[in-house]
Formats: C-alpha cells, sequence, structure tokens
C-alpha cells in the first residue's frame, strides 16, 4: 500500500518546520548577543553620542599578567549627573599605563546618561556592537517569520474543514 502525499499537507509541513526553526533558533541569536560584551551600551551610545571629560580615580595591575589595568574613573554631564565607572584594558608593553588623576575621555548617551564607557573601549567595540545588532535583527526577522508561518498554518486549518 502506498501512501499518498498531498500538497495541502506539504506545505502544511513545510510552514510548521519554519515556524520551529525560526522559534529554536531566537534564543540562539540572543545567547550570541548576550555574548557581545558591551555591544548593547555601545548600541544604545551611538543612538545619540556625547563626550565629557573624566578623570581616572585609581589603577591596579593584575599581579599574574601585567599586561591587564583595570582602572576607575569617574565623569559629570552637563546636566549636572555625577558618574562613577570602572574598565579593564589590555594594553600592549609600548602603550602608556593609565595613571591617577589622568584624564580621559568618556563616551555616554544623553538619551540615558546610564550607558558610558571611555572612549579607548568605544573605538575597540565595533566589532560587539555589530555582532549584537546583527543578533537583535535576526530575533525580530526571525518572530516575523515564525508568526507568518504560525498565521498561514491557522488559515491552512480553518481551510481544512471544507474539504
Amino acid at each position: 500500500m502506498t501512501m499518498v502525499y498531498y500538497p495541502r499537507e506539504e506545505q502544511r509541513d513545510v510552514l510548521y518546520t519554519l515556524s520551529s526553526l525560526s522559534i529554536w533558533m531566537i534564543p540562539v541569536f540572543a545567547f550570541i548577543a548576550f555574548l557581545a560584551q558591551s555591544g548593547a551600551s555601545i548600541a544604545v551610545i551611538k543612538l545619540w553620542p556625547a563626550s565629557a571629560e573624566g578623570v581616572v580615580t585609581s589603577v591596579t595591575t593584575m599581579k599574574n599578567n601585567s599586561s591587564l589595568e583595570l582602572y576607575e574613573y569617574s565623569f559629570s554631564t552637563p546636566d549636572g549627573d555625577h558618574f562613577t565607572g570602572s574598565a579593564e584594558q589590555y594594553r600592549q608593553p609600548s602603550q602608556p599605563a593609565h595613571s591617577v588623576g589622568q584624564s580621559i575621555e568618556v563616551m555616554y548617551s544623553p538619551l540615558h546618561a546610564g550607558f558610558y564607557v571611555p572612549r579607548e573601549i568605544y573605538e575597540g567595540s565595533r566589532m560587539n556592537f555589530l555582532v549584537f545588532s546583527f543578533c537583535i535583527l535576526a530575533i525580530v526577522l526571525l518572530l516575523a517569520v515564525s508568526v507568518y508561518a504560525l498565521v498561514r498554518q491557522c488559515s491552512h486549518a480553518r481551510e481544512d474543514l471544507h474539504y
């Protein structure tokens, strides 16, 4: 006995597979976006960037790794808000170390001043920003594909009542 596979069943199977794959891929892209460390902060800052003068308040060099430097800084926005942040910097031996009292430029977003990073980190975070932005775009597209496939599945189910 041969089984007949009707075109409507094939369309339903394709729509089910499409919606399932779309839904299963969303957490994958969300995890990758999460791994893009400062990508979200950089994205918010890139929407409306502003800079302020900051001051390094403390510097710590790791004992086992002299190329890793942890430093704290503070800065004020023109609105009078005062922020304190910390950053880590991997530096080449030829790069000078940060020193207490040194001025640094801090990039922040006037839309939400809680998003800020030193300019040197901002300049080096282009790839994190691109990965984060691509993942968010992929999640939105996968949601759209999933909703489209689910709507088409419901439409098929309604039409099947007439067959």
